[in-house]
Protein backbone atom coordinates (compact mmCIF):
# COMPACT_ATOMS: atom_id res chain seq x y z
CA UNK A 1 0.00 0.00 0.00
CA UNK A 2 1.25 2.96 -0.72
CA UNK A 3 1.42 6.07 0.88
CA UNK A 4 -1.01 8.50 -0.91
CA UNK A 5 -3.00 4.95 -0.58
CA UNK A 6 -2.85 5.16 3.05
CA UNK A 7 -3.53 8.35 3.47
CA UNK A 8 -7.05 7.72 1.83
CA UNK A 9 -7.46 4.99 3.75
CA UNK A 10 -6.85 6.94 7.23
CA UNK A 11 -9.63 9.82 5.70
CA UNK A 12 -12.66 6.82 6.35
CA UNK A 13 -11.99 6.62 9.84
CA UNK A 14 -13.49 9.58 12.03
CA UNK A 15 -11.69 8.96 15.03
CA UNK A 16 -9.51 6.63 16.83
CA UNK A 17 -10.39 3.31 18.39
CA UNK A 18 -9.57 3.88 22.17
CA UNK A 19 -12.53 3.64 23.85
CA UNK A 20 -12.42 0.16 22.48
CA UNK A 21 -8.94 -0.68 23.71
CA UNK A 22 -9.78 1.46 26.94
CA UNK A 23 -13.30 -1.08 27.53
CA UNK A 24 -11.41 -4.39 26.11
CA UNK A 25 -8.64 -4.23 28.62
CA UNK A 26 -10.24 -2.90 31.63
CA UNK A 27 -11.52 -6.37 31.91
CA UNK A 28 -8.43 -7.06 33.34
CA UNK A 29 -8.42 -4.97 35.83
CA UNK A 30 -10.95 -6.13 38.75
CA UNK A 31 -9.59 -10.09 38.81
CA UNK A 32 -6.23 -8.51 38.65
CA UNK A 33 -6.97 -6.78 42.03
CA UNK A 34 -8.54 -10.29 43.39
CA UNK A 35 -5.62 -12.20 42.51
CA UNK A 36 -3.17 -10.05 44.12
CA UNK A 37 -5.62 -10.06 47.26
CA UNK A 38 -5.76 -13.38 47.13
CA UNK A 39 -1.72 -14.16 46.65
CA UNK A 40 -1.05 -11.94 49.56
CA UNK A 41 0.63 -8.87 47.13
CA UNK A 42 -0.62 -6.04 49.58
CA UNK A 43 0.13 -7.49 52.93
CA UNK A 44 3.92 -8.71 51.74
CA UNK A 45 4.37 -5.23 50.46
CA UNK A 46 3.17 -3.60 53.61
CA UNK A 47 5.84 -5.28 55.60
CA UNK A 48 8.06 -3.48 53.49
CA UNK A 49 8.80 -2.49 50.17
CA UNK A 50 10.18 -5.32 47.70
CA UNK A 51 11.46 -5.20 43.97
CA UNK A 52 10.08 -7.48 41.13
CA UNK A 53 12.55 -9.76 41.56
CA UNK A 54 12.03 -9.78 45.82
CA UNK A 55 7.96 -10.19 45.16
CA UNK A 56 8.36 -13.39 42.67
CA UNK A 57 10.22 -14.97 45.18
CA UNK A 58 8.17 -14.43 48.35
CA UNK A 59 4.73 -15.03 45.82
CA UNK A 60 6.28 -17.83 44.06
CA UNK A 61 5.38 -16.68 40.95
CA UNK A 62 7.41 -16.63 37.65
CA UNK A 63 9.45 -13.27 36.33
CA UNK A 64 6.97 -12.54 33.42
CA UNK A 65 3.56 -12.81 35.93
CA UNK A 66 5.44 -10.81 38.08
CA UNK A 67 5.72 -8.27 35.66
CA UNK A 68 2.48 -8.34 34.35
CA UNK A 69 1.13 -8.19 38.11
CA UNK A 70 3.04 -5.17 39.50
CA UNK A 71 2.33 -3.19 36.05
CA UNK A 72 -1.08 -3.25 36.27
CA UNK A 73 -1.65 -2.79 39.97
CA UNK A 74 1.20 0.43 39.87
CA UNK A 75 -0.77 1.24 36.60
CA UNK A 76 -4.07 1.67 38.49
CA UNK A 77 -2.38 3.86 41.21
CA UNK A 78 -1.71 0.60 43.79
CA UNK A 79 1.15 0.66 44.01
CA UNK A 80 4.11 3.18 43.60
CA UNK A 81 7.62 2.44 42.27
CA UNK A 82 10.32 4.37 43.43
CA UNK A 83 14.34 3.13 43.22
CA UNK A 84 13.29 -0.09 42.27
CA UNK A 85 11.14 -0.64 44.64
CA UNK A 86 7.63 -1.47 44.64
CA UNK A 87 5.59 0.38 47.71
CA UNK A 88 1.90 0.58 48.60
CA UNK A 89 0.09 3.89 47.88
CA UNK A 90 -2.63 5.27 50.77
CA UNK A 91 -5.65 3.66 48.55
CA UNK A 92 -4.02 0.07 49.31
CA UNK A 93 -2.83 1.05 53.19
CA UNK A 94 -6.57 1.67 53.57
CA UNK A 95 -8.51 -0.42 51.61
CA UNK A 96 -6.22 -3.45 50.96
CA UNK A 97 -4.86 -4.51 53.89
CA UNK A 98 -7.13 -7.84 55.71
CA UNK A 99 -6.56 -5.86 59.30
CA UNK A 100 -7.07 -2.35 58.12
CA UNK A 101 -10.99 -2.00 59.12
CA UNK A 102 -12.01 -0.22 56.09
CA UNK A 103 -10.24 -3.43 54.23
CA UNK A 104 -12.53 -4.33 50.92
CA UNK A 105 -12.25 -7.77 50.89
CA UNK A 106 -15.93 -8.40 51.18
CA UNK A 107 -16.41 -6.95 48.08
CA UNK A 108 -13.57 -8.54 45.95
CA UNK A 109 -14.27 -11.76 47.65
CA UNK A 110 -18.09 -11.88 46.70
CA UNK A 111 -17.35 -10.80 43.03
CA UNK A 112 -14.66 -13.21 43.07
CA UNK A 113 -17.02 -16.49 43.66
CA UNK A 114 -19.82 -15.09 41.66
CA UNK A 115 -17.91 -13.62 38.87
CA UNK A 116 -19.44 -11.88 35.32
CA UNK A 117 -19.62 -13.43 32.57
CA UNK A 118 -20.67 -12.82 29.02
CA UNK A 119 -23.37 -15.14 28.89
CA UNK A 120 -24.40 -14.93 32.10
CA UNK A 121 -25.25 -11.14 31.25
CA UNK A 122 -27.01 -12.16 27.75
CA UNK A 123 -29.05 -14.33 29.62
CA UNK A 124 -30.10 -11.43 32.27
CA UNK A 125 -30.97 -9.20 29.34
CA UNK A 126 -33.17 -11.92 27.47
CA UNK A 127 -35.13 -12.70 30.07
CA UNK A 128 -35.30 -9.71 32.12
CA UNK A 129 -34.38 -10.73 35.41
CA UNK A 130 -31.01 -10.80 37.74
CA UNK A 131 -28.73 -13.01 36.66
CA UNK A 132 -26.06 -13.34 39.62
CA UNK A 133 -27.47 -16.64 41.38
CA UNK A 134 -28.44 -18.40 38.40
CA UNK A 135 -32.09 -19.31 38.79
CA UNK A 136 -32.23 -18.52 42.39
CA UNK A 137 -33.52 -15.51 44.16
CA UNK A 138 -31.10 -13.23 45.67
CA UNK A 139 -32.62 -12.43 48.56
CA UNK A 140 -34.60 -16.09 49.20
CA UNK A 141 -30.78 -17.63 48.79
CA UNK A 142 -29.90 -15.65 51.65
CA UNK A 143 -32.50 -16.07 53.94
CA UNK A 144 -31.90 -20.24 52.67
CA UNK A 145 -28.22 -20.01 52.90
CA UNK A 146 -26.55 -18.91 55.86
CA UNK A 147 -22.92 -18.75 53.97
CA UNK A 148 -24.23 -16.95 50.83
CA UNK A 149 -25.55 -14.58 53.18
CA UNK A 150 -22.73 -13.99 55.19
CA UNK A 151 -20.52 -13.47 51.99
CA UNK A 152 -23.45 -10.79 50.82
CA UNK A 153 -22.75 -9.15 54.14
CA UNK A 154 -19.06 -8.63 54.32
CA UNK A 155 -19.68 -7.62 50.58
CA UNK A 156 -22.12 -4.72 51.75
CA UNK A 157 -20.01 -3.88 54.92
CA UNK A 158 -17.04 -2.98 52.77
CA UNK A 159 -19.70 -1.54 50.19
CA UNK A 160 -20.77 0.67 52.78
CA UNK A 161 -18.12 1.56 55.19
CA UNK A 162 -16.79 4.95 53.65
CA UNK A 163 -20.12 6.36 52.34
CA UNK A 164 -21.69 5.76 56.14
CA UNK A 165 -18.81 8.21 57.69
CA UNK A 166 -19.34 10.36 54.50
CA UNK A 167 -23.13 10.51 54.98
CA UNK A 168 -22.49 11.19 59.11
CA UNK A 169 -20.08 13.62 58.82
CA UNK A 170 -21.96 15.76 56.01
CA UNK A 171 -25.55 14.53 56.43
CA UNK A 172 -28.30 16.77 58.70
CA UNK A 173 -29.42 14.52 61.32
CA UNK A 174 -29.32 17.15 64.21
CA UNK A 175 -32.18 16.56 66.31
CA UNK A 176 -32.96 12.82 65.57
CA UNK A 177 -32.97 10.57 68.15
CA UNK A 178 -34.23 7.15 67.43
CA UNK A 179 -33.88 5.94 63.55
CA UNK A 180 -34.46 3.48 61.82
CA UNK A 181 -32.62 1.64 59.25
CA UNK A 182 -34.71 -0.36 56.42
CA UNK A 183 -32.34 -3.38 55.01
CA UNK A 184 -29.50 -2.43 57.20
CA UNK A 185 -27.54 -4.75 56.72
CA UNK A 186 -24.38 -5.02 59.13
CA UNK A 187 -25.14 -2.01 60.36
CA UNK A 188 -22.27 0.07 59.17
CA UNK A 189 -24.66 3.48 58.74
CA UNK A 190 -25.97 2.63 62.44
CA UNK A 191 -22.23 2.58 63.68
CA UNK A 192 -21.50 5.82 61.90
CA UNK A 193 -24.13 7.58 62.87
CA UNK A 194 -24.10 6.58 66.85
CA UNK A 195 -20.15 7.73 66.96
CA UNK A 196 -20.87 10.77 65.13
CA UNK A 197 -24.26 11.56 67.24
CA UNK A 198 -23.91 9.92 71.35
CA UNK A 199 -27.64 10.96 71.52
CA UNK A 200 -29.26 8.93 68.45
CA UNK A 201 -30.22 5.32 68.93
CA UNK A 202 -30.45 3.07 65.84
CA UNK A 203 -32.64 -0.16 65.04
CA UNK A 204 -31.22 -2.52 61.68
CA UNK A 205 -35.01 -3.44 60.37
CA UNK A 206 -33.60 -6.96 58.50
CA UNK A 207 -34.94 -10.46 57.93
CA UNK A 208 -34.42 -13.36 60.13
CA UNK A 209 -31.05 -14.11 58.80
CA UNK A 210 -29.34 -11.25 58.00
CA UNK A 211 -30.61 -9.66 61.79
CA UNK A 212 -28.87 -12.31 63.20
CA UNK A 213 -25.37 -11.92 61.62
CA UNK A 214 -26.09 -8.07 62.29
CA UNK A 215 -26.06 -8.68 65.84
CA UNK A 216 -22.27 -9.49 65.32
CA UNK A 217 -21.35 -6.89 63.53
CA UNK A 218 -23.04 -5.01 66.31
CA UNK A 219 -21.21 -6.95 69.53
CA UNK A 220 -18.01 -6.46 67.10
CA UNK A 221 -18.43 -2.47 67.29
CA UNK A 222 -19.13 -2.49 70.68
CA UNK A 223 -22.33 -0.65 70.42
CA UNK A 224 -25.21 -3.26 71.82
CA UNK A 225 -26.48 -0.17 73.82
CA UNK A 226 -26.67 1.90 70.89
CA UNK A 227 -27.78 -0.42 67.81
CA UNK A 228 -30.40 -2.89 67.71
CA UNK A 229 -32.15 -5.31 65.10
CA UNK A 230 -35.83 -5.65 64.56
CA UNK A 231 -36.77 -8.75 62.59
CA UNK A 232 -39.41 -7.90 59.43
CA UNK A 233 -40.24 -8.27 55.84
CA UNK A 234 -40.18 -4.53 54.65
CA UNK A 235 -42.82 -5.47 51.90
CA UNK A 236 -45.13 -7.96 54.32
CA UNK A 237 -45.36 -5.59 57.31
CA UNK A 238 -45.89 -2.23 58.27
CA UNK A 239 -42.57 -0.49 59.11
CA UNK A 240 -42.46 -0.21 63.71
CA UNK A 241 -43.34 2.67 65.02
CA UNK A 242 -41.49 5.18 67.55
CA UNK A 243 -38.85 6.56 65.42
CA UNK A 244 -38.47 10.13 64.13
CA UNK A 245 -36.10 9.21 61.18
CA UNK A 246 -35.87 6.45 58.61
CA UNK A 247 -32.96 5.20 56.70
CA UNK A 248 -32.82 3.30 53.21
CA UNK A 249 -29.13 3.04 52.52
CA UNK A 250 -27.94 1.13 48.97
CA UNK A 251 -32.36 -0.12 49.13
CA UNK A 252 -34.12 1.69 46.81
CA UNK A 253 -31.78 0.70 43.76
CA UNK A 254 -32.41 -2.95 44.45
CA UNK A 255 -36.42 -2.24 43.29
CA UNK A 256 -38.34 -0.88 40.65
CA UNK A 257 -40.45 2.35 41.13
CA UNK A 258 -43.73 0.63 42.27
CA UNK A 259 -41.51 -1.20 44.96
CA UNK A 260 -39.93 1.99 46.02
CA UNK A 261 -42.69 4.14 46.04
CA UNK A 262 -44.28 1.66 48.65
CA UNK A 263 -41.16 2.24 50.67
CA UNK A 264 -41.39 5.59 50.55
CA UNK A 265 -44.96 5.76 51.65
CA UNK A 266 -44.50 2.92 54.74
CA UNK A 267 -42.21 5.60 55.36
CA UNK A 268 -44.16 8.57 55.50
CA UNK A 269 -47.35 6.66 57.28
CA UNK A 270 -44.76 5.39 60.34
CA UNK A 271 -43.25 8.62 60.41
CA UNK A 272 -44.46 11.69 63.18
CA UNK A 273 -45.20 14.99 61.89
CA UNK A 274 -41.84 16.43 61.24
CA UNK A 275 -39.91 13.47 61.13
CA UNK A 276 -37.58 12.67 57.94
CA UNK A 277 -36.97 9.89 55.42
CA UNK A 278 -33.07 9.46 54.56
CA UNK A 279 -32.00 7.90 51.17
CA UNK A 280 -28.17 6.99 50.57
CA UNK A 281 -27.65 6.35 46.66
CA UNK A 282 -25.25 7.24 43.93
CA UNK A 283 -27.62 9.21 41.97
CA UNK A 284 -27.72 9.24 37.54
CA UNK A 285 -27.34 12.18 35.61
CA UNK A 286 -30.72 13.39 34.35
CA UNK A 287 -30.11 11.58 31.01
CA UNK A 288 -29.28 8.54 32.29
CA UNK A 289 -26.58 8.45 30.61
CA UNK A 290 -23.69 9.77 33.24
CA UNK A 291 -21.14 9.39 35.65
CA UNK A 292 -19.90 6.25 34.02
CA UNK A 293 -19.30 4.83 37.46
CA UNK A 294 -23.97 5.48 37.95
CA UNK A 295 -24.50 4.00 35.01
CA UNK A 296 -21.70 1.31 35.69
CA UNK A 297 -23.38 0.60 38.80
CA UNK A 298 -27.05 0.43 37.48
CA UNK A 299 -25.81 -2.42 35.16
CA UNK A 300 -24.61 -4.32 38.23
CA UNK A 301 -28.16 -3.71 39.64
CA UNK A 302 -29.38 -5.14 36.66
CA UNK A 303 -27.63 -7.99 36.33
CA UNK A 304 -28.43 -8.80 40.71
CA UNK A 305 -31.20 -7.24 41.82
CA UNK A 306 -35.05 -5.77 40.29
CA UNK A 307 -33.67 -2.70 40.14
CA UNK A 308 -31.41 0.40 39.33
CA UNK A 309 -29.87 3.52 39.98
CA UNK A 310 -32.20 6.27 40.38
CA UNK A 311 -31.90 10.37 39.08
CA UNK A 312 -32.51 13.20 41.82
CA UNK A 313 -35.46 14.38 39.69
CA UNK A 314 -36.81 10.75 40.16
CA UNK A 315 -36.16 10.86 43.93
CA UNK A 316 -38.00 14.17 44.25
CA UNK A 317 -40.91 12.90 42.46
CA UNK A 318 -41.33 9.58 44.18
CA UNK A 319 -40.83 11.54 47.65
CA UNK A 320 -43.56 14.15 46.59
CA UNK A 321 -46.05 11.54 45.75
CA UNK A 322 -45.43 9.74 49.28
CA UNK A 323 -46.12 13.09 50.89
CA UNK A 324 -42.90 14.81 51.69
CA UNK A 325 -42.00 18.07 52.21
CA UNK A 326 -38.29 20.28 52.14
CA UNK A 327 -36.53 17.38 49.82
CA UNK A 328 -32.91 18.20 49.86
CA UNK A 329 -29.73 16.29 48.64
CA UNK A 330 -26.06 16.83 49.38
CA UNK A 331 -23.50 15.02 48.09
CA UNK A 332 -21.67 13.12 51.03
CA UNK A 333 -18.97 10.45 49.76
CA UNK A 334 -17.07 10.57 45.90
CA UNK A 335 -19.98 9.17 44.72
CA UNK A 336 -22.93 9.31 47.04
CA UNK A 337 -25.46 11.67 47.84
CA UNK A 338 -27.98 11.57 51.14
CA UNK A 339 -30.97 12.65 49.51
CA UNK A 340 -33.91 13.83 52.47
CA UNK A 341 -37.01 15.18 53.14
CA UNK A 342 -39.70 15.93 55.73
CA UNK A 343 -43.44 14.78 56.68
CA UNK A 344 -45.36 18.05 57.19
Amino acid sequence: MSISDLDQELEILTCDDKPLWDTWLSMFHFPTLTVADELGLFSLLDKKPATAEEVATNLSLGSRATEALLGVMTSLGYLVQFNGKFHLTEVSQNFLLPDSPYYWGGILHFIRDSPLSHSALLEAFRNDRPGIYGEEDVWETHEADQEKARAFIRHMHSQSLTPALGTALRGDFSGVKRLLDVGGCSGAFCFALARRYPEMHCTILELPTISEIAKEYIVEAELSDRVDTYVGDFFQEPFPSGYDAILFSNIFHDWGWEKCLHLAKQSFEALPSGGRIYISEILLGDGKDNPPIATSFSMFLFWATEGKQYTANEFNQLLQEAGFEEISIVQTHVYYSLVSARKP
